[in-house]
Parts: structure tokens; C-alpha cells; sequence
């Protein structure tokens, strides 16, 4: 549903939602963390910095930092900067069409159900709400299931 690119700065944002007010995370380490090749987290980095969601902080103690607090910054806001306009833009099972209520699929009101959802969890749901102590803890629980 999402591109590797709005995966990659969603993750790299939690990462900086969990550093300490007032500290930054340098590059490598939030590379590290999560799980982003550096030369593409540098590129993503710069798209949230010109986007004015990080601040990148040069010298001694440098590095990456939010510029807004965690719970202010919805997830469409990031995926909106990488994929443009969201929506659902294909029908289900005739991809190269769209699909509306005229030109509708079998699938149609099922497959729109679905969109409503994925755009709802994408306007309603924060960066404090996928890496804040609750996140966490939903984390370590699936972690001791597996």
C-alpha cells in the first residue's frame, strides 16, 4: 500500500520521535536503527527537512531532530510528501481503469470500504501513535507471541 520511500521516512520518524527533547540522532545511527540505507535515508531526510518535519543540526552533538512534537504530525502528512494526493487509485480488478461509483468492478463498494480505512488510519493516526510507550509495548507483545 505504501512506497518503500513513505515506509522508509515513517520509520526514520519514529526513530527521531523517540530521542529525547532537545537531542538530535546523527545520520549513521538512525540509519541503524531503522533499517535504511544511509545514501537513501540522506535523500528521504532532505525531503522532510525541505518539508519542514526535521531539522538536520550541524557539528558537536548534530545530527536529526523533529521540528514539530510527534503527535502533530499525522502519518498523511509524510505519505502525502512522497506520494502525492492518496487515494485509492485503481480498481481491484482492473488496474489500469479507475475505478468509481459510475465505472464501478464487482468489487467496487467491498474495495472502497478497504480505501476509506487505509485513508482513515492515514489522517487520524500520529507519529506519537505508531513510536510513543504504547507502541512500544504492542511491539514487545507481538515479539513474545512470535
Amino acid at each position: 500500500m505504501l512506497s518503500a520511500t513513505s515506509e522508509y521516512a515513517l520509520r526514520a520518524l519514529s526513530q527521531l520521535a523517540r530521542v529525547s527533547p532537545g537531542r538530535a540522532l546523527l545520520g549513521r545511527r538512525l540509519a541503524q536503527r531503522a533499517g535504511i540505507p544511509p545514501q537513501y535515508l540522506s535523500k528521504i531526510m532532505l525531503s522532510l527537512r525541505n518539508a519542514g518535519l526535521v531539522a538536520a543540526v550541524r557539528g558537536t552533538g548534530g545530527g536529526y531532530t523533529l521540528l514539530r512534537p510527534a503527535k502533530a504530525i499525522h502519518l498523511i502528512d509524510v505519505v502525502r510528501l512522497f506520494e502525492g494526493p492518496v487515494g485509492w487509485p485503481h480498481c481491484l480488478l482492473r488496474p489500469s481503469r479507475p475505478c468509481s461509483g459510475s465505472q464501478s468492478c464487482t468489487a467496487h463498494a467491498h474495495w472502497a470500504k478497504v480505501g476509506r480505512g487505509y485513508l482513515d488510519f492515514l489522517e487520524n493516526t500520529t507519529l506519537s501513535d505508531i513510536s510513543g510507550p504504547a507502541a512500544r509495548q504492542a511491539r514487545l507483545a507481538a515479539r513474545n507471541h512470535s
